[in-house]
């Protein structure tokens, strides 16, 4: 069972604090978890990309807001077919070479598993939230997310292993949380 301990506390302006804490499976901690807070906040699109460099998708987890666009440009020098079949969009952008680009807008909440159909070791994830609040866990599996407005929301995590797990958190000044998160 991976466990996400999350720590709630407030800047100094009373409306906005930063949530922030961090991912573990038992005792170990858990990189490249998406943390984010779902509630009344939604977000505005944005532009991201997903880049082809040695035959890898960089980043390999990508988060975007709803209606949001990816680019998706190809940097090696063989050619690419991106394509996804998985929950939240489904697309094939067919094969392309170095130099070109091609962009996918991605119009509802979801996990997205990014593929190509050259390489078959090639895969990443593009996670679409419709909130403004959230974050990526680093190395040591750290996150935080600031300038979040003081209300509940609904603190969600996944990780590519399946994993994920959900808690009601009310943020306001010194609220410590913790989130079970499992298969």
């Amino acid at each position: 069972m991976i466990t996400l301990a999350a720590l709630v506390t407030l800047a100094s302006f009373p409306v906005t604090g930063t949530v922030s804490g961090r991912v573990m499976d038992g005792r170990n901690t858990v990189a490249n978890a998406v943390v984010w807070l779902d509630g009344p906040v939604k977000s505005t699109p944005k532009s991201a990309t997903v880049d082809q460099r040695k035959k890898t998708f960089v980043p390999h987890i990508q988060v975007v807001t709803v209606g949001s666009r990816v680019d998706f440009p190809n940097d090696d020098d063989v050619f690419h077919n991106v394509f996804a079949e998985f929950q939240a969009k489904r697309f094939d952008l067919g094969m392309y070479p170095k130099g070109a680009s091609k962009s996918v807008t991605f119009d509802k909440p979801g996990i997205v598993s990014v593929l190509c159909n050259v390489h078959a070791s090639m895969s990443a994830y593009v996670v679409v939230v419709d909130t403004p609040y959230y974050a990526v866990t680093d190395a040591k599996g750290r996150f935080a997310i600031k300038g979040v407005t003081n209300r509940t929301y609904t603190l969600k995590a996944w990780h590519e292993s399946g994993r994920t797990g959900r808690q009601e958190v009310a943020v306001s000044a010194d609220t410590e949380v913790t989130v079970p998160i499992a298969k």
